[in-house]
């Protein structure tokens, strides 16, 4: 089932409750009007940076948005023709960090299950630190020491 389909279908499931309920018009108007703004799927919405286009049509450059620029379409994921906002350089280094957050969260565990608590915190620590910064564009900065993610 598509968004529309659930849409529509959540639309005559309520409209038809509303009928027999007892409350007033207004209020069944103003209760549809805000499921609709909050629930209806979105369509047709433009990009504050959409792609670079050549005269043929094709992407030449997409916007990444962890680096918060244009980036050559041949450094940038792709899916069915269209830019998936983020080049291969940060996706990668998104999952390191995610992979390194978990390797330090399960460390930490360790430590803290062994008894020393010193360790597990110094762990936890450093995970919740990498956490904070690593969705910020200034993570992805070229000049980064991609081989040392903490710092």
């Amino acid at each position: 089932m598509t968004k529309t389909e659930l849409w529509n279908n959540v639309q005559k499931s309520v409209g038809a409750l509303l009928e027999t309920s007892k409350t007033s018009k207004k209020f069944n108007e103003e209760l549809l009007l805000l499921l609709e703004a909050q629930l209806a799927p979105k369509s047709g919405g433009s990009s504050i940076n959409p792609p670079k286009l050549d005269e043929d049509g094709n992407i030449v450059e997409a916007w990444c948005r962890f680096h918060e620029r244009y980036e050559h379409v041949n450094d940038m994921v792709l899916s069915n023709g269209k830019s998936k906002g983020y080049c291969r350089a940060s996706i990668s280094l998104w999952n390191k960090t995610q992979s390194n957050i978990k390797k330090l969260e399960s460390r930490a565990v360790d430590a803290m299950t062994s008894g020393d608590f010193d360790k597990a915190q110094e762990l936890a620590k450093e995970a919740k630190d990498l956490k904070d910064i690593f969705n910020k564009p200034e993570f992805y900065d070229y000049d980064r020491d991609w081989d040392n993610l903490s710092n």
